[in-house]
C-alpha cells in the first residue's frame, strides 16, 4: 500500500485530462480537509438538514429551504448574510459523505454518487477530483486500508 501511495506520487500525468503533478495527502490530511466546520444560524440549520437527508432525499436548495420552512430566496440571502451559499455548504457534507462512503462503508462509486445526490457518476467523480485531486477509485485504492 506504502508503495503504491509513493508511485502514485512520482508519476508525472500529462495534459489529457490528468492532473500534472498531482500531490497526494495522507489520509488524516484528507478527512481534515472533509472536516465540516461548525456552523451557527441558518448556516447551521441547511448543514442539519443535509445530514439528515444524505442518502435519502434530494439535496437541492428547493426542498432544504422546505425543510427549514424558508423560500429558496429567503435561505439564500440569509446565508449571504452569514458569508455563506448553499453550493459551498452541500459541497462541504458531501465531501465529508463521500470519504466515510468510500472507505468506512466500502460503497461503490455509482452507490456514493446516488447517496449524495449528484445527477450522475460523471458529476460525482469531477467533484471528487475537484477536492482531492483523485478520482473516487484511486482514492480508494491508496485508502482502503484505513478503514
Amino acid at each position: 500500500m506504502i508503495q503504491l501511495q509513493r508511485n502514485y506520487r512520482n508519476e508525472d500525468f500529462t495534459s489529457n485530462g490528468e492532473f500534472a503533478h498531482s500531490a497526494v495527502r495522507s489520509y488524516e490530511e484528507y478527512l481534515s480537509l472533509a472536516r465540516i466546520p461548525h456552523c451557527e444560524g441558518v448556516s447551521g440549520r441547511v448543514v442539519t438538514t443535509l445530514h439528515q437527508r444524505v442518502g435519502h432525499s434530494d439535496l437541492s436548495i428547493d426542498r432544504v429551504a422546505e425543510d427549514i420552512g424558508l423560500s429558496k430566496r429567503t435561505l439564500q440571502r440569509r446565508l449571504q448574510q452569514q458569508n455563506a451559499n448553499f453550493a459551498q455548504l452541500r459541497d462541504d457534507v458531501r465531501f465529508n459523505y463521500a470519504i466515510k462512503y468510500l472507505i468506512d462503508d466500502h460503497m461503490s462509486v455509482d452507490l456514493v454518487s446516488k447517496a449524495l445526490d449528484f445527477s450522475d457518476r460523471t458529476s460525482f467523480t469531477n467533484a471528487f477530483k475537484r477536492w482531492t485531486g483523485l478520482s473516487p477509485s484511486v482514492f480508494r485504492k491508496l485508502f482502503r486500508d484505513y478503514a
